[in-house]
């Protein structure tokens, strides 16, 4: 049920309806809806399908930064694309900030 609720919580983020989400993963509208309702156990194969219709890592559905917000989420990915000399100046100045902040 946790997963089926991720993807309603991502798909309703991105502004995508059902018919949307199922057009983007090659999926049915009503297959998605059991999946979010907890109905269906989806094979690892909708999983993958499932994150790429909604534009996601597989392991974000699945949990694997639940404890961040999306804001967050989207920083890391940012972070990530950039020149490790560009990582250093960010992280710097998190840094700075987060020391203000105390």
């Amino acid at each position: 049920m946790e997963f089926g609720r991720e993807v309603r919580r991502r798909r309703e983020a991105a502004g995508l309806t059902l018919e949307g989400l199922a057009e983007r993963a090659d999926l049915t509208p009503n297959y998605i809806g059991g999946v979010e309702m907890g109905k269906r156990d989806p094979s690892l194969s909708t999983v993958i399908s499932l994150a790429k219709g909604l534009k996601v890592s597989p392991g974000d559905l699945l949990g694997g930064v639940k404890d961040l917000s999306p804001a967050a989420v989207e920083a890391g990915r940012l972070f990530e694309s950039v020149a490790p000399d560009a990582q250093e100046a960010v992280l710097g100045l998190l840094r700075a900030v987060a020391r203000k902040k105390r």
